[in-house]
């Protein structure tokens, strides 16, 4: 019988983990090699489950206006889909958010360096915040007090007070970002985590350990800890900052969502009643933050998030023609909905009509107008630049006729003159496919953002 050192177990397990051992030496060189090539892959599913999270606001903040919390810019009269709505997909499609932007920054980082990552944060999300609470979320205040306190006065009387009376702080008559807050959090997140990023990327770190199905499950207990420091405004930056940096984290290995895509009906098993026993528990006895309820709520969370990741990457890991144009127009889209959606509530609901036409009636026509003014926007230089959205790609100038004629001749030469460099390098010394990899082979920039361009 061979000998056997304790702790080692049987040898096959000695094997398991040398080919576990084997396969991460091998992901590891290839991610160097690709990091030295500057090749991203484009990670499709990412954009889908970003754009779909966004159009699910539409839905969810119209559900805001008729469900039961009284705490909004409008209120319709409530029914029990709405508040069924919200319920039920409040505390994930946020995290979710949160988490793919991690993932977009380790493939942004992979591209570019610390301060230009720096910058295109400054420009792509604290820009728009500032131009949004300055612009876009001044008539949701408005509309409420008209609305709630039957306010008569004009617009640009209302902006009076609204940005010099800072005694009432509240998100219906007061200065607020509004939704705005989910940029402003991660502007925040993303600078905050920029070193620790960065040590990640540059140590070659993955963790292995986030592929095994129970293992994957640990960080809950760490988001459940993370809950009980200060809010900021009703919401906790440094749970969603968990959410960012476990999305970087992922972003590291292919392998690890690989294996969500593997487990992503263990995570859905976990994920569906314990949302159900959410729902039931904010219908019934109100949502509890115990140490008890919140011990159960965070593994759920987790779940939901990885179950959504895996199914992700399974079922939408694919180009599509209508997700190539939204992932454009995203952002803009995001910072505008709310807007749309108050106003126009506010008078839809003074027809009598039934819920679900109100319903229809006011989330239809708020997400045609805010792709609509995303048009307008990407035709604007200066509004893209309020917008977040970068300039558009300048096609090269063609040369004169007789530059052309000149220019192909010289090309030709330098062509025949690689051609027998080439042709006396012995195949021995061949420069690795990755290592040679043009730069024009490079992944679309937008893959590693938050936003297409």
């Amino acid at each position: 019988m061979p000998d056997q050192r304790p702790g080692d177990g049987t040898p096959g397990r000695r094997r398991g983990r040398r080919l576990r051992h084997r396969r991460a030496c091998a992901a590891r060189r290839a991610r160097l090699a690709d990091r030295g090539s500057g090749q991203v892959k484009r990670k499709e599913h990412i954009d889908w489950l970003r754009n779909l999270a966004i159009l699910f606001l539409f839905p969810f903040h119209t559900a805001r206006i008729f469900n039961d919390n009284p705490e909004f810019y409008v209120k319709g009269p409530e029914n029990d889909f709405s508040s069924a709505l919200v319920n039920v997909s409040s505390f994930w499609f946020m995290p979710l958010l949160f988490l793919l932007a991690g993932m977009s920054s380790y493939y942004a980082l992979r591209k570019r360096s610390a301060g230009s990552y720096a910058k295109e944060r400054y420009l792509r999300l604290l820009i728009p915040f500032f131009f949004g609470c300055l612009v876009v979320v001044p008539p949701q205040a408005y509309y409420a007090m008209k609305f709630h306190d039957g306010y008569e006065g004009g617009y640009f009387e209302f902006l009076e007070t609204y940005f010099t009376d800072f005694s009432e702080w509240t998100v219906l008559t007061g200065i607020s970002p509004a939704h705005l807050w989910f940029i402003l959090f991660l502007f925040l997140i993303s600078l905050a985590l920029l070193p620790l990023m960065l040590r990640v990327i540059r140590s070659g770190y993955t963790p292995d350990w986030l592929g095994r199905p129970v293992l994957a499950l640990a960080p809950a207990v760490g988001l459940a800890l993370l809950s009980f420091l200060p809010e900021i405004g009703g919401e906790n930056i440094f749970v969603y900052a968990g959410y960012v940096l476990l999305g970087f984290l992922i972003a590291t290995d292919d392998s690890i969502t690989e294996a969500l895509v593997r487990h992503r009906r263990a995570y859905l098993l976990i994920a569906v009643p314990g949302a159900a026993g959410i729902v039931v528990e904010r219908f019934t006895i109100d949502s509890q933050t115990s140490l008890l309820f919140t011990a159960w709520h965070y593994p759920v969370y987790w779940a939901t998030v990885l179950a959504l990741l895996g199914y992700g990457k399974r079922y939408l890991d694919r180009r599509s023609a209508f997700m190539d144009y939204f992932s454009r127009g995203a952002f803009p889209v995001y910072i505008l909905h709310q807007t749309y959606l108050i106003v126009i509530a506010y008078y839809v609901l003074q027809r009598d009509a039934h819920g679900a036409v109100n319903f229809l009636a006011i989330m239809v026509p708020a997400l045609l107008l805010s792709v609509a003014t995303y048009e307008v926007i990407r035709r604007t230089p200066g509004l893209r630049t309020m917008f977040g959205l970068r300039a558009p790609r300048r096609s090269p100038r063609p040369l004169p006729a007789g530059e052309a004629r000149t220019a192909e001749p010289r090309a030709t030469a330098q062509e025949n003159t690689a051609t027998r460099q080439n042709a006396a390098t012995p195949r021995s010394v061949a420069t690795p496919r990755s290592a040679a990899a043009p730069e024009s082979a490079a992944a679309p920039e937008s893959a590693a953002t938050p936003e297409r361009r």
